[in-house]
């Protein structure tokens, strides 16, 4: 029988996560509204899409610096002032950007977010994981993410009210950054322990599970370029309301991805997860293609469809890589292992939107969902190559299913995975 007081404590524990990922949902929001926000005021400011594409991938420079600086910094100064910190940081570059128009200016400035991005998702999750119950944490990180992904869409929508590169569009960014503050101004627990997992490298996770590996780093390269870049692919589907375009294409390709990460999850549970990885991989670069293809002819309840069902394929499978890491991990490793897939996706992001870019300056606009239809065709061969060459997991080996975002390496410590990976009574391949 659960006493009065404990009662009391859960619900504090509740609320406490659920005012931290409202903080986090914010910076999703500011996030998604700097997507929108930046590559239309560069279009407005006559800047290439390889230049664009450039600015894009500093972000993703930034993110891989702040997601290895993040633990230490927190181990310094504690949750508190890391994400007070993190959050004054994003708000300033956020704002900083209207300050000039030169490339290397939005460079340092996109760096700085991204940054400041890494740093308020290591300091959240790393908050989350430690007020989470350990008998809730699938529960509690399906609530995070789903709520993350909300936030995400919303950022567009409020980037829409405001016209493409002037102050109030740059102002509605940096003000999403400064409200992360206040819902974690109201929690009321002491912080947790900082985030410690350090990430494995290339060549031990290669050594480990090769397809994870190239799942993750295609899935960095592929989504890195689409969620940075596809407000341009837009720019033709509606001049005249290019913001609001925007905003509902991301609305149709991160709800596509809400309603298939469980369902896909579940199937890689029952099968060899490297098949689930292919054929969502082919599903998405098909939808990629015909949008590359046909976008500006189709109807628009026909583009927001390809668009759903391509970030239902190319937007979960991430999960799926790194549950196939997880089931080929050793005990006690597997938060290490999740760590390590991090780091080579934010590689693959860095990567992406400038050669996405460079693609779209030669062929239009079209170019970034083709350039994503060929990676994503070829994550989809490699995955039946590496099935036929490597036996697959027994389904007795596996752990059950829980989604993964691409967001710190605190999220490791959030994921029910870990637990099962931990435990040395769990059956596991030998």
């Amino acid at each position: 029988m659960t006493a009065p007081g404990d009662d009391g404590n859960l619900i504090d524990e509740y609320r406490n996560i659920a005012a931290i990922v409202a903080a986090l949902a914010l910076l999703q929001a500011a996030t998604g509204a700097i997507s929108v926000v930046g590559p239309l005021t560069l279009i407005a400011q006559g800047a290439s899409t390889w230049t664009i594409g450039a600015i894009a991938s500093s972000y993703a420079l930034g993110f891989v610096v702040g997601a290895r600086l993040a633990p230490a910094e927190i181990r310094q100064i504690g949750h508190i002032r890391a994400f007070a910190a993190f959050a004054a940081g994003g708000s300033l570059a956020a704002a900083g950007l209207y300050i000039s128009a030169h490339p290397a200016w939005w460079m340092l400035m996109q760096a700085l977010i991204g940054l400041s991005a890494a740093g308020l998702l290591a300091s959240g999750e790393s908050w989350i994981a430690g007020a989470a119950p350990a008998a809730r944490r699938g529960a509690v990180l399906g609530f995070y993410l789903v709520t993350s992904k909300l936030g995400f869409m919303a950022g567009p929508f409020l980037a829409a009210l405001a016209t493409p590169g002037s102050a109030a569009a740059f102002l509605i960014v940096s003000a999403l950054f400064t409200a992360s503050l206040i819902p974690v101004s109201a929690t009321r627990r002491a912080e947790p322990a900082p985030p410690s997992a350090e990430p494995f490298g290339p060549m031990r996770l290669w050594d480990t599970a090769p397809s994870a590996v190239i799942a993750a780093f295609i899935a960095g390269i592929v989504n890195g370029a689409v969620l940075q870049l596809y407000a341009i692919f837009v720019t033709d589907l509606a001049p005249d309301s290019v913001t609001g375009m925007a905003a509902m294409f991301n609305a149709a390709m991160i709800g596509g991805a809400v309603l298939s990460q469980w369902p896909a999850g579940m199937v890689s549970d029952k099968m060899d997860r490297r098949i689930v990885i292919a054929v969502l991989a082919a599903a998405s670069g098909l939808a990629a293609a015909l949008l590359a293809l046909f976008g500006m002819q189709l109807p628009l309840p026909v583009v927001f469809t390809l668009a759903a069902v391509w970030g239902a394929g190319s937007l979960s499978f991430y999960g799926v890589a790194v549950a196939h890491a997880a089931d080929r991990a050793e005990p006690g490793q597997a938060a290490n292992m999740m760590s390590g897939i991090l780091i080579l996706w934010a590689t693959g992001s860095m990567l992406g939107p400038a050669l996405a870019g460079g693609v779209m300056s030669v062929i239009g606009v079209g170019g970034l969902f083709m350039f994503a239809a060929a990676g994503l065709f070829i994550l989809a061969l490699a995955m039946l190559y590496r099935r036929a060459e490597a036996r697959q997991v027994p389904d007795i080996d596996k752990g059950d299913f829980a989604p993964s975002a691409a967001t710190s390496m605190s999220a490791a410590d959030l994921n029910p995975m870990i637990d099962e990976n931990d435990d040395p009574d769990f059956p596991r391949d030998a």
